[in-house]
């Protein structure tokens, strides 16, 4: 279940949910006592982070604005009068009244909308919510998605034996090594979106939207940024996403596509593979996700031969 969200597999219908065979292990793993389900607002740390802070952090789907500032957090909170403290103690997401979450759900749509963003953006936020019921509520191991998060996180930072060790059951020093590496990933992911969002590097051909993050997206960092950018609403349905990445005398691409597109029989898996050997670099992966490495040089003749290949796939 970890796996699945993880690989974004909840929004394959539409819905943040997993549905098909992920269904059947869920219904398993309800059965079996070791997952809770509910419905509700997928904001981070929903069960123990400040509601300002879960705000601030969550960034599928990115808020502009909000995401990675916890002082527009608190402002935004404040403007829809939704109370930070009860007494002297943080409230969490999780203990709010229904209510409070729709006024926040609709304050989100307003405040969109007032800086031309979609507000579409914010159905992005409401899904099915996915507790590991042997973990501890304090942690970020307890949500699935998060659980997901803290490992890609480790994944990304070179710490995959962190990640690992996590998998297999360590927690105690561990777990608070991870925590903070996870923490410190997505201020920088967060740095990386808001640089992202300004389109100053953007670049709208006749088939694809490319996105040219150049030496201030690290390479890790590029697949992560291409997959909230894709399902955020901040980009047309009807061209895939290309975002690059230049460490040295190469360049990473990642590709994402709607379902959309993918129903209409595009799979950028072959097309980031044809259009990368075309260059002189290598490519490949899934229909709706893929990458590729090419050289630095063969960077606007690789935008070029996916654009010309996506636009021969969808003409056909």
């Amino acid at each position: 279940i970890v796996g699945a969200l993880g690989d974004l597999q909840d929004k394959s219908s539409g819905k943040r949910e997993l549905d098909g065979l992920n269904k059947l292990i869920v219904e398993d793993a309800v059965r079996s006592g070791l997952l809770k389900v509910s419905d509700d607002l997928l904001f981070y740390g929903r069960s123990y982070r400040p509601i300002h802070l879960a705000l601030a952090s969550t960034t599928s789907p990115y808020i502009p604005g909000i995401s990675g500032s916890e002082a527009h957090a608190v402002s935004f909170l404040n403007s829809i009068q939704i109370r930070l403290k009860e007494d002297d103690r943080w409230r969490v997401f999780a203990e709010l009244s229904e209510d409070e979450k729709k006024t926040i759900y609709n304050g989100l749509m307003k405040y969109l909308s007032s800086l031309n963003f979609p507000p579409s953006i914010v159905n992005e936020l409401v899904g099915k919510v996915y507790e590991l019921t042997r973990e501890e509520e304090w942690t970020p191991l307890k949500d699935a998605r998060e659980y997901a998060s803290l490992l890609n996180a480790c994944g990304k930072t070179e710490n995959e034996w962190i990640g690992i060790a996590i998998a297999m059951g360590s927690r105690g020093e561990i777990l608070l090594q991870a925590q903070k590496i996870l923490e410190e990933y997505k201020r920088r992911l967060s740095e990386v979106l808001e640089y992202l969002i300004r389109r100053e590097n953007w670049q709208e051909l006749k088939y694809i939207i490319a996105i040219d993050g150049g030496t201030m997206i690290e390479e890790r960092m590029v697949s992560s940024a291409s997959s909230i950018l894709s399902s955020s609403d901040l980009l047309p349905e009807d061209k895939p996403l290309i975002m690059l990445a230049t460490k040295g005398d190469r360049v990473k691409a990642s590709a994402r596509a709607s379902m959309k597109l993918v129903k209409r029989g595009l799979n950028l898996g072959i097309v980031m593979k044809k259009a990368a050997e075309r260059v002189g670099g290598v490519g490949g992966g899934h229909n709706v996700a893929a990458g590729a490495e090419i050289p630095l040089a063969k960077k606007t003749m690789f935008l070029a031969e996916v654009d010309s290949i996506v636009g021969e796939v969808l003409a056909s």
